[in-house]
Parts: C-alpha cells; structure tokens; sequence
C-alpha cells in the first residue's frame, strides 16, 4: 500500500514539474526592453528614436502572431493619446519610431508633460510593452539641450535593462580578450 501512493505522488510530482518546464519553454524570452534616445531634457519640437529590441519584438509576434508593431504614446497631463503608423519588424534588426511630441496632440492641445510610451502589436489587442515615462518640456531649461546625445546611452522601461547592457559592456572586453 505504501509503495502505490510513494509511486503516485512521484508520478504526480514528476508530471507537473514537466508542466512548469513546458509552461517556462512559451514563455517569451525579453530583452533589454523598448528605449527612447537619452536627451538632458525633452522638449515639444525635438524628434526622437524609440526602439524596440529584436528579440523583444520577435518573442512579442512569435507569441502573439502579428509582427506589426505600433508606438502609443499616451500624455498623462492632458489625457491625448497618439498611435504611429505601423512598422513591420524584420527578423534580427530592432523596431523604430520616430516620436515629435509636439506632433502628437490635436492643435489645440500642449504638448509639455508627463508622456508614457508604450510598444504593441499593430493588430492585436492588449500586448503593450511598457511605458517609458519622459516627461516633454516647451523650451530646454538651462544648462541642458533637447537635442539627443551621442553614444549609445537610453532611457529604458526597467532597471534590469540598463542592468543588463551594463553588466554586458562589462563582460564584453573580458571575453573578446580571452580571459
């Protein structure tokens, strides 16, 4: 009698450890998550990059079946939302948009405040990726500029993304050295 229930419980333990693994195999596996261009301050008239890592936007259209993908940039201060015209990603390269703040509200509207960028798949509802929180000022205040800066550095929608890229740039010349 002991042995039946010791084999069943083992049986019952090894069956759903197969389904945690199976569950954990579709799972999409992310990236370093979507980044709009570092600038000191955004400003209203200043255009600017957002991207979307390849393998983000591979996990998002292998799960979800659709790699068209749209930027929903939703001003918090002044409730106005604007969509961009769908981009088609192509296998291994990133996704850009290119966001004007100042574009994306109806001409009586302001575009200064607290913005949350988001990326999702054009046809397919409720896949948003995001926000990235920027908040968009009229004019730079002083000391800083609108305008992106050089090199590779990004506002990113988590810390672990910056972790990563850190901890990479990190281990990068190590490894290319040998050691």
């Amino acid at each position: 009698m002991k042995k039946s229930v010791l084999a069943r419980s083992t049986a019952g333990i090894a069956g759903a450890a197969g389904l945690a693994a199976m569950t954990l195999a579709l799972a999409p596996v992310a990236s370093a998550q979507p980044a709009i261009t570092t600038s000191t301050a955004y400003c209203a008239d200043t255009t600017y990059t957002v991207t979307l890592p390849a393998a983000d936007a591979a996990a998002m259209a292998t799960q979800y079946g659709d790699n068209n993908f749209v930027l929903q940039a939703t001003n918090t201060s002044t409730n106005v939302t604007w969509w961009s015209a769908s981009v088609a990603s192509v296998s291994g390269q990133d996704v850009t948009f290119q966001w004007t703040p100042s574009q994306s509200i109806p001409a009586s509207g302001t575009a200064t405040g607290t913005w949350n960028l988001f990326v999702t798949e054009a046809h397919v509802a409720a896949t948003a990726m995001g926000p990235i929180s920027v908040t968009v000022v009229q004019t730079a205040p002083s000391g800083t500029t609108c305008m992106p800066t050089t090199g590779t550095g990004s506002s990113t929608l988590s810390p672990s993304g910056g972790l990563l890229s850190t901890l990479l740039n990190a281990l990068l010349p190590t490894l290319s050295s040998g050691q």
